[in-house]
């Protein structure tokens, strides 16, 4: 049986219902330093936003196949690693995922008939743990992988539950806050019983993250979840760190990018707790392995390596694709570096434009939910309305009229937050020439609410009176529909693609 063995792989869950807690940045970035330290490593993406793709470099629109045709093959198929996974480093390979995962879970998604729901990842890691030909060879065949982290979702489902039956450590990433150490014993309680009803004992730990040592506040959080959860608690603090987020940006784990960041050292004794309190195993690694990386990248542009492409099978692989938008943008941000002294701009704030283009790149472009009734399907593209033009936001460095600077005032109110008259929306004037808000409290029309351009703060602005309660929306940026990159929170849609959500509280709470 799975699991049973003492050859079988480490699997480790991080897991969170909150979003903007650190659970992605963790898995992407454990798993690189658990590679680099000798460990073979096996990273699943369980979450449709595909984030550990784009956080390590690997360009999305050459992923064929992911998770979702590894849980829905027969169980007993062969799974080929080098049709699967993705190299990104030696040592670490990556199962990504699609946004169609997301339909997964879904009545006639093929998951949720299947007699073993509950246990599809944990075949799947099993036989992609296994070496060539070594299934039903005796009780310990050759180990592949020493390691397995698991990006989990941020919601509870049939994809959680699968983490939860795969793995035998839980990682829980906890904001240093006041909103997250109320949630954090529910979600606690919440994976234990659900752990009990499937038939799985799982340790769960939590990981404080995003903890700012020189607030009052995160210290003082920090101090009440040492005395709320003792032994619960792992010692090593993820500190807030910008490193992190301009890694994640360029598609590199903090270890490559900023060797000497507080990320970078405090994820690496993340690792060297973990490799001594979870007792994880390591193996020697071999020169060569069976997972060729295949995908070439000029010469001028140096990001992680990604690996053969992933497909079900013994299909012959595609010529490469063409440089991604994500090559793309690490190359400018490089020259953006060199020249930055005699820039209108600096280097961080240029930085911070492009980090924005590329999470507005990373969005999906359909129409979110339409509301009830006679408007139930998205309309079809039109001048007015273009949903489907495929073309991709750029960054335009013009002579005549350079991006604005945002103002420190400003930089603190990006993204939508509540006032005394409705919401509040401001966004950097780098995401393009026009932007719009639509959402249910104007019909989801893309034309109705623009915001205005304000230059001495190099922001966008736009209030919107809005009734109490929770709202969804989307941007409309030069056209094209996006999520937006400075929402605290995301749902998806019925189409399984991502909506920004914004809470109203009554009126006497603002």
């Amino acid at each position: 049986m799975w699991g049973a063995g003492a050859w079988a792989v480490r699997t480790i869950a991080i897991i969170n219902q909150k979003g903007g807690c650190g659970k992605t940045t963790s898995a992407i970035n454990l798993a690189a330093v658990f590679a680099r330290r000798g460990f073979r490593t096996l990273l699943v993406d369980l979450d449709p936003q595909s984030h550990c793709a784009a956080g390590l470099g690997v360009p999305e629109d050459q992923i064929d196949r992911d998770v979702t045709d590894a849980l829905l093959a027969p169980p007993d198929a062969r799974l080929d690693r080098s049709q699967l996974l993705w190299r990104v480093t030696r040592g670490l390979d990556l199962l990504p995922s699609l946004m169609r995962l997301a339909g997964l879970e879904a009545s006639r998604g093929g998951l949720a008939e299947a007699p073993d729901k509950d246990h599809r990842l944990a075949s799947v890691i099993d036989r992609l743990s296994r070496a060539s030909g070594a299934a039903g060879q005796g009780d310990e065949p050759e180990r592949v992988f020493d390691i397995c982290l698991i990006d989990c979702p941020p919601s509870i489902g049939l994809l959680t539950y699968n983490a939860l039956v795969a793995a035998r450590e839980l990682i829980v990433p906890v904001e240093t806050s006041y909103f997250a150490l109320k949630g954090a014993e529910k979600q606690v309680k919440t994976m234990r019983s659900i752990g009990r009803r499937l038939g799985v004992r799982n340790r769960a730990r939590l990981l404080p993250t995003l903890h700012d040592t020189a607030v009052p506040i995160s210290r003082d959080m920090l101090s009440e979840m040492r005395a709320k959860f003792g032994g619960l608690l792992i010692p090593t603090i993820i500190r807030s760190d910008p490193a992190l987020r301009e890694a994640a940006s360029l598609g590199r784990p903090i270890i490559d990018h900023a060797p000497h960041s507080m990320g970078s050292e405090d994820y690496t004794s993340l690792c060297e707790w973990l490799e001594e309190h979870a007792r994880i195993d390591r193996s020697e690694l071999d020169g060569d392995d069976d997972i060729p990386m295949r995908v070439e990248r000029p010469a001028s542009v140096t990001v992680m390596p990604g690996a053969e492409r992933a497909v079900l099978g013994g299909a012959e692989p595609r010529p490469a694709a063409p440089v991604s938008r994500l090559d793309e943008l690490t190359a400018r941000v490089r020259e953006m570096k060199q020249d930055a002294a005699g820039a209108s701009l600096t280097a961080a704030q240029r930085l911070d434009a492009l980090r924005t283009v590329a999470s507005v790149n990373a969005a999906p472009s359909a129409h979110p939910d339409q509301p009830s009734g006679a408007q139930a399907t998205a309309p079809a593209p039109t001048s007015e309305h273009p949903l489907r033009t495929g073309s991709a936001l750029t960054l335009i460095e013009s002579e005549p009229e350079p991006i604005a600077r945002v103002d420190a005032g400003a930089r603190a109110l990006l993204g939508s937050r509540p006032t005394a008259r409705g919401v509040l929306f401001v966004l950097p004037l780098a995401l393009g020439e026009r932007v719009f808000v639509a959402g249910d409290f104007n019909g989801w029309q893309s034309a109705r609410h623009e915001m205005r351009r304000n230059p001495e703060r190099g922001v966008y602005e736009l209030e919107i009176p809005m009734s109490p309660g929770e709202h969804q929306y989307r941007l409309v940026i030069d056209g094209r529909w996006a999520v937006d990159p400075y929402a605290g929170e995301c749902v998806l849609n019925q189409s399984g693609e991502p909506n920004s959500v914004v809470r109203v509280p009554p009126r006497a709470d603002v």
